[in-house]
């Protein structure tokens, strides 16, 4: 069973404000239904308190059924929308307040077209919701408290059975699915018989007498005067005496399929929400258009540096190529650059690396005179250099700075004397790299 919280409203809650401005929070009544509690627990405090335990329920209230009136209209089949603009101006004659001062909330159609709808102060049920939203409560169903008699469905053709409850001053008669009202039992017959009228060539077989608490009743003047009427009318009367309150006999004989809610139109979930949306759709509209700005912006910067990552990535890749003109397959530039310097370098953290030799050679053939440098070969540890030298003199001095100066193994691979110059071959390595 799902949890159900029914809160009752009595009549002199009814426009009750705080010097604040704010609905009181006043005294009530409600029942908690669940899986523990099938028959429901009744609780009395204030509403504040019946909203700390609506937390996951179903909430209904059933409102006071003397401020409601439930009425009938025969309108052709029609959609909705249209239906629920012509009911109210169908009822005008019915009414003694202006239409546009009522809330109508549209119920069924029964089977002989009628539809069955609930009339309500538009003050009155503002005043309700207040009430609810000064403690944190929304319902889910609003509907009056005639709704909680027990109504079963006819057991044969024409046999109507009306349902009655009777508490203290105040009575309640539901005389069909959706039909009924509230009275005070000192009009009790005059009630009845002009309910029965109403019926028509429908009259009720039978009519379910239930009183609260009140074992004294059945010899009371009221019940009299009941029990007379009903026999004049041929109405079989059954008198029902229970040791609960209004609000527990009403919760378990609630049906919500049954009910009319009051909550449509202006006043459901959907419209509510749009009155409180409706000051924030201007700063929402701005807000929204402000997001789209932003991803458009987004997009755009994403776009731009895309290409400039496309752009910067080709650039690596030509001065790769620039660098190491041997190489085919490019996968990573960085990467195989990075390398490819460790090799030039002499990645096995020896000082015989190509720009080691090239940083101690070059020093001594800068400092020399005459010198002159044709071209440089390196292999492996070691670096030949072709250097042209004014005199073989000069090129054994040559050899041996490069052996003191720079701590060089030097080894004289070719000379030969050619146009006043000698051409000659120098083989160089780091000290202690071997001959």
């Amino acid at each position: 069973m799902r949890k159900q919280l029914f809160i009752q409203l009595f009549e002199q809650q009814t426009g009750q404000v705080s010097e604040g401005g704010e609905a009181a929070v006043l005294p009530a009544s409600w029942v908690l239904r669940d899986e523990q509690r099938p028959a429901g627990v009744l609780f009395h405090g204030n509403l504040q308190e019946a909203a700390a335990q609506a937390a996951g329920a179903r909430v209904s209230v059933l409102v006071p059924g003397v401020d409601v009136v439930l009425a009938q209209v025969e309108l052709p089949a029609m959609k909705a929308q249209r239906l629920a603009r012509a009911v109210p101006f169908a009822l005008e004659e019915q009414l003694a307040g202006d239409v546009d001062d009522l809330h109508v909330a549209i119920g069924q159609r029964d089977a002989q077209g009628r539809v069955a709808n609930a009339v309500v102060s538009r003050q009155r049920l503002d005043d309700w919701l207040e009430q609810l939203k000064a403690v944190g409560l929304q319902a889910d169903v609003m509907t009056p408290e005639m709704f909680g008699l027990q109504w079963e469905v006819e057991d044969a053709p024409g046999h109507n059975r009306w349902s009655m409850l009777i508490d203290g001053r105040l009575g309640l008669l539901r005389t069909g699915a959706q039909t009924g009202l509230a009275f005070e039992t000192d009009s009790l017959r005059p009630v009845l018989q002009a309910c029965v009228d109403d019926a028509g060539d429908m009259p009720p077989a039978s009519l379910q007498l239930t009183v609260c608490g009140d074992d004294a009743f059945a010899d009371s003047d009221e019940y009299r005067v009941l029990s007379a009427s009903c026999a004049e009318q041929g109405i079989e009367l059954s008198l029902e005496t229970k040791n609960e309150v209004r609000s527990v006999m009403l919760a378990q004989g609630f049906d919500e399929q049954r009910a009319i809610n009051l909550l449509q139109g202006d006043y459901s979930r959907k419209q509510q929400l749009e009155k409180l949306l409706r000051p924030w759709r201007p700063a929402l509209i701005l807000g929204g258009l402000w997001l789209l700005l932003q991803a458009g912006v987004f997009v755009m910067e994403y776009n731009r540096l895309a290409t400039q990552s496309g752009e910067l990535k080709e650039q690596i890749e030509t001065v790769y190529r620039d660098a190491f003109p041997e190489s085919r397959n490019i996968v990573n530039p960085k990467v195989q650059m990075q390398r490819g310097l460790e090799k030039l370098r002499g990645s096995d953290g020896q000082s015989d690396g190509l720009l080691t030799l090239l940083a101690k050679a070059g020093a001594v053939l800068k400092d020399t005179p005459g010198a002159s440098l044709r071209t440089l070969r390196f292999k492996g540890s070691k670096l030949d250099v072709d250097v042209n030298m004014p005199d073989l003199q000069s090129l054994d001095k040559l050899k041996q700075r490069l052996s003191e100066e720079a701590k060089l193994n030097v080894e004289i691979v070719s000379a030969s004397s050619r146009d006043g110059k000698v051409e000659s071959r120098l083989s160089l390595q780091a000290a202690g790299g071997g001959q």
